[in-house]
């Protein structure tokens, strides 16, 4: 008699009828990274904003205000999503301990 079980395509087990309960895993350098250019991104924009309310006239001084901006509110938030990104894959991986240890 043949068992139940089957494998998929990975060679796990899997039991018919049963739902496929797969587990994505991000790889922490991938978290850092995309949390890092969203965040990038995100805070250039914030900073372009930043410069063109904050001008007092329109002139070919707000083009480098603008770039300036958008650099150190990208930087910011490069350094802001990489940190974000590294506490959640470290969050990710963090198992409790059994109650019985301290």
């Amino acid at each position: 008699m043949q068992s139940e079980k089957t494998t998929n395509g990975d060679g796990l087990a899997m039991t018919p009828g049963a739902p496929d309960q797969r587990v994505i895993v991000i790889d922490p350098s991938d978290a850092v990274t995309g949390m890092g250019f969203v965040f990038g991104v995100v805070g250039a924009l914030v900073g372009i904003a930043a410069a063109v309310y904050l001008t007092p006239s329109f002139s070919l001084a707000l083009v480098g205000y603008c770039l300036v901006a958008a650099f150190a509110g990208g930087s910011a938030g490069m350094v802001t999503g990489g940190l974000v990104g590294a506490v959640f894959a470290v969050m990710r991986g963090v198992i409790t301990p059994p109650t019985g240890r301290s």
